[in-house]
């Protein structure tokens, strides 16, 4: 499973932070540079782990502690979008390269 920006949302990306407006619940957002960070990569590649990836390399988690806190905060906060209704769960397109195999 991915997950895909809702369309009833719109959003401008500034340098330090991003604005979400959520067109049919009428309301404005403000992502704060870390949040808008995990909604970049979230944006990105769709994928939970992958976002994961990619902010242990742009923020340098040096460990598996590190890694595992920005596993934690990113997973709450894709669950908080989810919840507001800002992003949807997208099934996993079967991989049409591995058919017949």
């Amino acid at each position: 499973m991915g997950w895909v920006v809702s369309p009833n949302v719109v959003w401008v990306d500034s340098p330090d932070e991003i604005q979400l407006y959520d067109t049919t619940a009428g309301e404005f957002q403000t992502l704060n540079a870390t949040a808008a960070a995990i909604w970049r990569q979230l944006v990105k590649t769709g994928d939970e782990d992958a976002v994961v990836a990619g902010l242990a390399e742009e923020f340098g988690a040096e460990d598996d502690n590190q890694r595992g806190l920005i596993a934690d905060d990113t997973g709450r906060f894709i669950e908080q979008l989810a919840a507001q209704g800002l992003i949807r769960a997208e099934p996993s397109r079967p991989d049409p390269s591995a058919a017949g195999t």
